[in-house]
């Protein structure tokens, strides 16, 4: 039975099923667990809610009922690294993934769209990814001549990214990591917003309007780069303080563009504008501080970072996307905490394309994530490590197996002389 609760009668043991107010007056990116630790007892008394729904049915009443079906929490499997390999990529250890998190709110327009395997997407979001890169070469160049953007053209653009994401959530994101140097500024447009839409519907309450905007604002977010000089652009080795300064401006550059086009979102006005502000006020154009950044703007700077660590550059090597999530956690005072672990549930904890070991003694990549458990995910074995060879390919699912396999850890791809890993991995999932 759902019964509602003022914030001070809040207790361990309570099943907390959901929370009134807005998504920034409390700490938690999702409702649906049972409440066990006094820290988040603290937190959720502490917080800005008006209150909370509790199901006595799965935990405490406020009288001290007991609880009659409890929540269930996985914790990741563990072990050292085999000798003579590199430590394991851990996936952030502040981050708690239930076994049965709440459903994904979806995408209006695209509810038709059933969802899929990554194997049956594959091809079609390889079509909306080509069509994609067409648009956005041509938008881009008119850009570079200063000619006024309507934004109103990418809609139908923006609809055939989320009808993909909306069937799944892992081909289209995946296949967008798979860009070269030259084509990085158009593809890159797209890559952030699929990122954007995917994200905004694991935060959840955005209707479809809003979620349209989100990919609009990530397909114009670096529209200012067209003004930027070529040679800087595309420079092999680092930036001069000055060119460093020059390259600063784009925001500005992008925005006055868009303000003078036609039908542009006013969030895509602002991500433009905002996307590399960080939290702790070192960003630019504004040195914007914490809540001075609007929460899409916060968004933007996540999913644009995170597609350009996980991408080749003239001036750097691509990196694995559990690398990226690692070190984009551990740079405190860059981004939301709470926006930054929701994108990690977006796009996994393993995201697809991860080299992994798994306890049966195979090589494998990480071909889908299982929504259910972020920690087990659908992987396809390929290379035998005990006998230092390629086995026939073999998928197995790491929530159902009967084996008990496992992810023993997340592998340096350079570490087994795999290099060009995303190529490889791409050729091996097709």
């Amino acid at each position: 039975m759902l019964r509602r609760i003022r914030r001070d009668q809040i207790k361990s043991g309570m099943f907390i099923h959901s929370m009134e107010g807005s998504w920034f007056s409390h700490p938690f990116l999702k409702a649906g667990f049972l409440l066990t630790d006094p820290a988040d007892v603290a937190a959720l008394v502490g917080s800005r809610i008006d209150g909370v729904l509790i199901d006595t049915e799965k935990g405490l009443d406020i009288e001290g009922e007991k609880p009659r079906a409890r929540a269930i929490f996985q914790e990741e499997n563990e072990a050292k690294p085999a000798a003579g390999r590199p430590a394991a990529v851990a996936a952030p250890a502040e981050v708690v993934v239930p076994i049965n998190p709440p459903t994904l709110p979806t995408i209006t327009a695209v509810a038709s769209d059933a969802p899929c395997s990554m194997a049956e997407e594959f091809s079609r979001a390889n079509t909306v990814a080509a069509h994609a890169k067409r648009v956005m070469t041509e938008l881009y160049d008119q850009a570079r001549l200063g000619r006024i953007v309507n934004a109103d053209t990418l809609v139908p653009l923006v609809e055939d990214i989320a009808g993909s994401l909306a069937r799944n959530r892992s081909a289209l994101t995946s296949i967008l990591r798979l860009k070269s140097k030259d084509e990085y500024t158009y593809v890159h447009s797209v890559a952030v917003s699929a990122l954007m839409i995917n994200l905004g519907r694991e935060i959840g309450g955005f209707d479809a309007a809003m979620l349209r905007n989100m990919g609009v604002a990530g397909l114009l977010h670096d529209v200012g780069k067209m003004a930027m000089p070529e040679a800087l652009l595309g420079k092999p080795g680092d930036l001069t303080n000055e060119e460093y300064s020059i390259m600063k401006t784009h925001p500005e550059r992008g925005h006055a563009l868009l303000r003078r086009s036609r039908d542009v979102p006013d969030m895509a006005l602002d991500v433009c504008l905002h996307h590399h502000e960080r939290v702790n006020g070192t960003g630019y154009p504004e040195r914007l501080k914490g809540g001075q950044i609007t929460l899409f703007s916060r968004m933007g700077a996540i999913c644009d970072v995170y597609d350009a660590l996980t991408s080749n550059r003239p001036y750097k090597i691509a990196w694995g996307a559990n690398k990226a999530l690692k070190t984009m956690f551990s740079w405190r005072g860059h981004f939301d905490t709470d926006i930054l672990t929701a994108f990690i549930r977006s796009v996994g904890i393993y995201p697809v394309g991860t080299l992994v070991k798994l306890r049966s003694g195979h090589l494998a990549f990480v071909l889908d994530i299982n929504a259910a458990d972020l920690t087990k995910p659908i992987v396809r074995a390929f290379f035998s490590i005990a006998h230092g060879a390629p086995i026939p390919p073999q998928d197995i699912n790491l929530l159902t197996n009967a084996e008990g396999d496992a992810i023993v850890s997340s592998e340096d791809p350079d570490a087994w002389d795999l290099s060009d890993w995303e190529t490889r991995w791409s050729a091996l999932a097709a």
